[in-house]
């Protein structure tokens, strides 16, 4: 089931600037979708416009198979959000928080308080927000947009500004939402995160997706080859370099096609020369966004 989908979205401030350019896309429940790109780019005009905050100039947008325009109270309380302001009252402990929005909401989950028990903040349920940590502040809003289980959820840079140890906790969380039937959405600068918690990545630049798909489908679009890297004890020969087309970065070091390794590890046996160890080169997400940035910039495809 399709619970978000963007038929040509189109977003004109009346300042003139167009942040958002035909938009198609769509969001199956249980999707972990990563929405990446420059500052300006229309992030946070697209999760507005989600979230009903903003209307679009021309296009249609569905939320949980209905026009947006129809959508009633009822249903976007089936939305959980964690937002660059992320309405936590610093007057109220944050056992006192997590209850006045399952008051709001009229609805409890009660997964919430294992959740506590997990991230260690049990002992700390009587204290007020404004004596917490940043990371623990972060995990109380996080906690908040749970806290009436809501079927989407919407988080604005949730591993941001964190310590170390927050960072880890929030986005071990994060990666649970694999496999549920809930649905996550992020907005974040931090591609090592995204990669490692998404399931499916859209590239905003300059108002339109540039990308959308899998790690692997951007890969494939971008032409881009997962390498390795293989150390040998000896010079490689000559001979051998010719015949199977290798690129050397040493006399002792190839860098190739993973695809390629078994074939290349075969031919290094018959020849005797000795493996001493190989690494993995693979393309990160960075790499990609670096990648794609550059080329556009150049006035190369993605127009």
């Amino acid at each position: 089931m399709e619970i978000i989908k963007f038929k040509g979205v189109k977003k004109r401030y009346y300042s003139g600037t167009e942040a958002l350019k035909d938009i198609h896309f769509s969001v199956k429940r249980g999707e972990i979708i990563g929405i990446i790109g420059p500052n300006g780019a229309g992030k946070t005009t697209l999760i507005k416009l989600i979230l009903g905050l903003l209307k679009p100039t021309e296009g249609e947008i569905e939320i949980f198979g209905k026009n947006i325009k129809n959508i009633k109270k009822l249903e976007r309380n089936k939305i959980g959000m964690v937002l660059d302001t992320p309405g936590l009252y610093d007057d109220l402990t944050i056992e006192e928080n997590i209850k006045f929005w399952q008051k709001v909401y009229k609805k409890n989950n009660n997964e919430i308080w294992n959740l506590i028990d997990r991230w260690k903040l049990t002992e700390k349920k009587k204290t007020l927000i404004k004596n917490l940590s940043a990371g623990m502040r972060q995990k109380v809003a996080i906690l908040n947009s749970l806290s009436h289980d809501p079927e989407l959820v919407i988080m604005d840079e949730p591993t941001s500004n964190l310590d170390p140890e927050a960072r880890r906790d929030i986005v071990d969380f994060l990666k649970g939402f694999k496999g549920t039937d809930k649905s996550l959405i992020i907005t974040s600068h931090d591609l090592f995160d995204i990669e490692r918690i998404c399931t499916r990545i859209i590239f905003l630049r300059k108002g339109k997706v540039i990308v959308d798909g899998t790690l692997k489908e951007m890969k494939k679009a971008l032409k881009i080859e997962d390498k390795v890297k293989i150390i040998v004890s000896q010079k490689i020969p000559e001979r051998i370099i010719r015949e199977n087309n290798i690129n050397l970065s040493d006399e002792k070091t190839t860098i190739i096609p993973e695809e390629k390794l078994d074939k290349i590890l075969e031919i290094f046996r018959k020849e005797g020369i000795d493996v001493k160890r190989i690494e993995d080169e693979k393309t990160t997400l960075e790499d990609m966004y670096i990648s794609i940035v550059r080329e556009d910039e150049e006035n190369v495809g993605y127009n």
